[in-house]
């Protein structure tokens, strides 16, 4: 009797054991978290092979794959931070005098580059005084203005930017990847791509080259970056000739992921297992200008009927398969910039065919209409590209239905933009591209432009002036915001154009790849500006994690 009340008391207490051990267990889950932890491998197919990969002779048009492995290995003195706007990099911080003219950047103690040499204001000053010098900036327009600036170095970590006037741009600038100079200064620039240099791309960002063949390049943690070591141990960037054999190497899983420029072949692509795709829209769009030159494009009434006689949604769709969204406005949505409550009035066909009329244009008797012997009838040019041609081809159906008779011409892009720069074109389709994170579209809109510069539809407005060359050089970003939507306002009132859409990215990954801000619904809107630009935050991302335990535990 004895022996079975022990036993039943071992088995109660053993019972006991068990349900503590269950509920402790339960306890540590409920008050733990997951956390990224260092390790893993991220490969990614990357459409092309590296041409020119590096700062300052680069150009991303030409050369993406490029810009891509300098995006991962360079810094600047600042960067695009998560939230799209622009924070320090290199440069602890910066001042700017009263005069919005001088600039002072401080770098951060204890720099260092891939191979531990420190970085200090002498590699800074170094890289923008070659900028200035090159005869072939990858980015010309980038070079030509820093030409215009004078840069001192005040100390070894202490770097002055004079400009010729106030530019509250300039931070954006000040982005220009900073290389080495005690790896460069003895070699000429043109000397640069045969360099041992090109072989091994010493620089300062997240991501050390361990090895660059023309199939691929090895990145490994850089465990001094000055924002902390990546979690990720390893990035591999696998070079692949086609978009096709990219998504072929994805489904098979020798890549974790890939991003394409408007996802023509993601979009229906069905991959096994668990994927992450995330949909972004980048910074450039498509416009359709009036040469505000010729008369007939000089009536304000005219251009806003034409506008509203064109639905931009359905062009979309039947012109691009959907592969690209609206927008209203010379600055994109969902920027800084950006009033969301300032749009175009959706299309009416019917309302532009009345408004045509007010303005005594009547259907002939084929259906085109004329102002007495005028008829409303002009040609758009566009290029060559498949997606603009057919847009172009779109638009005119779309306005012939409302009486106003387009022939479309195609040239060359070399040509296009020739005809453009010298105002001969009635209506045209081109793209801007690579807008980056400050619109700044004075270049674009400003009368200062019309007759040598990028303002190719000739527009000259005293209001539409002012308010470029106040945005440009008002240093507070909200009373900035204030004065682009006024420009947004006005410039819808003016139509002096009608832009058309905005391309979508399409970034696939295994789901096994956490950290992407982009994947966060609360960055949902975030512009990708430019197509590296999709490593904006590759510091966070991670594959491995630890469990936490957070708090006491009763």
């Amino acid at each position: 009797m004895a022996r079975r009340i022990r036993w039943q008391i071992a088995i109660a207490l053993a019972g006991i054991g068990v349900i503590v051990v269950l509920f402790g267990r339960l306890a540590a889950l409920s008050a733990s978290t997951d956390n990224p932890a260092t390790g893993g491998v991220y490969r990614e197919a990357v459409v092309g092979t590296p041409v020119m990969p590096i700062p300052l002779l680069n150009d991303p048009a030409a050369d993406p794959a490029g810009r891509a492995l300098i995006s991962l290995l360079f810094e600047g003195l600042t960067r695009i931070g998560v939230d799209g706007l622009i924070e320090p990099a290199l440069a602890e911080g910066y001042t700017v005098d009263a005069t919005g003219e001088i600039y002072t950047f401080t770098l951060r103690p204890g720099l260092r580059w891939h191979d531990g040499t420190p970085l200090t204001a002498d590699d800074v000053v170094f890289t923008l005084r070659t900028l200035q010098e090159l005869e072939q900036a990858g980015e010309p327009a980038v070079a030509s203005f820093w030409r215009t600036i004078l840069i001192e170095r005040v100390d070894n970590r202490t770097v002055r930017f004079i400009l010729s006037g106030p530019f509250a741009p300039f931070p954006v600038l000040a982005r220009v990847p900073i290389l080495p100079a005690h790896l460069l200064r003895t070699i000429p620039p043109t000397a640069w791509p045969a360099s041992e240099f090109a072989r091994q791309l010493i620089g300062s960002g997240p991501f050390r080259l361990a090895e660059l063949r023309p199939e691929s390049a090895l990145l490994t943690a850089n465990p001094t970056y000055y924002n902390g070591r990546p979690f990720l141990d390893q990035i591999e960037l696998r070079f692949i000739a086609t978009p096709e054999a990219a998504i072929a190497a994805l489904s098979r899983g020798e890549v974790m992921g890939f991003a394409e420029r408007w996802g023509t072949n993601l979009r229906a692509v069905d991959l096994p297992g668990n994927e992450q795709r995330i949909v972004l829209p980048v910074d450039e769009y498509t416009v359709l200008t009036f040469n505000l030159r010729l008369p007939l494009f000089q009536e304000i009434p005219l251009r806003r009927a034409l506008a509203l006689g064109l639905n931009r949604d359905a062009l979309i769709e039947t012109a691009i398969n959907g592969l690209a969204q609206p927008i209203d406005t010379p600055l994109l949505p969902g920027t800084w910039a950006d009033d969301p409550a300032i749009r175009r009035i959706p299309a009416d066909p019917a309302a532009a065919a009345d408004r045509l009329a007010e303005i005594d244009f009547e259907p002939g008797s084929d259906g085109i209409r004329q102002r007495g012997t005028q008829r409303l009838s002009f040609t758009l040019l566009v290029d060559q590209d498949e997606r603009r041609l057919a847009v172009a081809q779109a638009v005119s159906t779309q306005w012939r239905a409302i009486g106003v008779e387009v022939t479309v011409e195609s040239v060359d892009s070399m040509t296009l933009t020739d005809r453009l720069r010298r105002g001969d074109f009635m209506t045209a389709i081109h793209t801007w591209t690579r807008i980056g994170p400050d619109p700044d579209p004075y270049s674009l809109w400003h009368s200062s432009q019309a007759a040598s510069g990028l303002n190719y539809a000739g527009l000259n407005d005293s209001r539409i002036d002012l308010l470029l060359e106040q945005a440009r050089s008002e240093p507070e970003l909200v009373a900035r915001a204030e004065l682009y939507h006024a420009f947004q306002q006005r410039w819808l009132e003016l139509s002096p154009a009608i832009t058309l859409y905005q391309p979508m990215y399409v970034i696939v990954s295994t789901a096994n790849l956490q950290g992407r801000a982009f994947a966060n619904p609360d960055f949902a809107g975030q512009t990708l500006f430019g197509a590296e630009d999709r490593f904006r935050d590759v510091r966070r991302w991670f594959m491995n994690t630890f469990r936490r335990i957070e708090g006491d535990l009763p």
